[in-house]
């Protein structure tokens, strides 16, 4: 009798021990943040029985997988009105949003292709890239694409650009297609020319002609009950993630 108590108070131990150790922390991040991040969570020390796993896409993406249901707790868009249909959706813990980062939007060409095109001067981008593909995110969807769709607007430049254009499903496919040489340009964040070698930057776009580029995080509603959750969350908003960032070639928007 009594061995069969002990052997059900160790069997209850060793299960109560592996729902600890299978206790993940999913944050969902902006595709342009994924190198950035991957090395935050490689940097950061979680609590015992617990792990940080992160899950990239388009920011629009991952809120419509949100919010049917993805087992995300942290989420980091490169777009504030994806964070706001989020949060409209009451899918945002109360007071965890916060704008955390800041970033350009940038002209590459593959490196081995330069380009010379200044926005705003006398010589449109469509000349310069002539017949030439200019790869940018889907301007329906992905944040860098609507903000490409922005600046190039406000230059006077979309509509002559119409042929040209191959929208990707995400910023760093963009950015792929470039670094392979499979378009003329793309465009892309400041950031994503710190992940790769195989593009030269170009030009950088005038902050004025699109919407300013901010990169907002919240917990997901029911999250920020968990002590693990809020700890990596205070953790990204730490100095040891900000540094990282800031090597990774974004700013801090609390600066």
């Amino acid at each position: 009798m009594r061995l069969s108590i002990v052997l059900s108070v160790i069997g209850l131990s060793l299960g109560l021990a592996g729902q600890s150790l299978a206790d993940t922390v999913n944050i969902y991040a902006a595709a342009s943040t994924s190198d950035a991040i991957e090395e935050i969570i490689d940097a950061y020390t979680p609590p015992i029985g617990t792990s940080v796993g992160g899950i990239y896409a388009a920011s629009s993406t991952l809120a419509q997988q949100i919010e049917a249901g993805a087992p995300a707790d942290i989420y980091l868009s490169a777009n504030e009105a994806w964070m706001d249909d989020l949060a409209s959706r009451e899918r945002i813990a109360a007071g965890s949003r916060v704008d955390l980062l800041t970033n350009d939007l940038v002209l590459v060409a593959p490196r081995m292709l330069p380009l010379d095109y200044t926005p705003g001067s006398e010589r449109s981008l469509a000349e310069v890239l002539d017949d030439g593909l200019l790869a940018i995110g889907d301007p329906d969807t992905v944040p860098a694409g609507i903000y490409a769709r922005e600046a190039l607007t406000n230059l006077g430049e979309w509509d002559a650009l119409s042929d040209n254009l191959i929208p990707g499903d995400s910023v760093r496919t963009a950015l792929t297609w470039a670094a392979r040489a499979e378009v003329r340009a793309a465009i892309v964040y400041g950031s994503d020319t710190y992940s790769t070698m195989s593009v030269s930057r170009v030009a950088t776009f005038p902050a004025e002609s699109h919407s300013p580029i901010v990169y907002p995080m919240g917990m997901i509603a029911g999250s920020e009950d968990r002590p693990a959750v809020l700890a990596f969350y205070e953790y990204l908003r730490g100095p040891e993630a900000a540094e990282i960032f800031e090597a990774y070639g974004f700013g801090l928007a609390d600066e």
